[in-house]
């Protein structure tokens, strides 16, 4: 008896682990039974693309324009209120054309 019990232990130790994959597990081996194709990005119409460039253009302009205010504002002290207001001109137009790069760029890369 004890050496039944003895053979019957080392038997369930030497014996491999059986595992059965259930579904659930098969799912997530292959990654989900519902995978779709992957959606093509959509592109850019040339009047789109167009307006991407014109607005990038746009805003190195007025990066160059702002950059010259900001000499002339540690140059002199200060800013007048003209070269004030053409900074704020400036400043809303350069967000507005960063606005029209961000979305576009977005629509682009998908």
């Amino acid at each position: 008896m004890k050496s039944a019990l003895v053979l019957g232990l080392a038997l369930m130790i030497a014996a491999p682990v059986v595992h059965i994959p259930t579904p659930a597990d098969a799912q997530v081996l292959v990654g989900g039974a519902r995978r779709s194709a992957p959606r093509p990005r959509p592109r850019l119409s040339e009047a789109e693309q167009d307006r991407l460039e014109s607005a990038e253009d746009e805003m190195v302009a007025l990066d160059e324009k702002l950059a010259d205010l900001e000499a002339a504002n540690e140059a002199s002290g200060g800013l007048t209120e003209a070269q004030r207001a053409e900074w704020q001109n400036h400043t809303a137009r350069r967000q507005e054309a960063q606005a029209t790069v961000e979305r576009l760029r977005a629509k682009r890369n998908g």
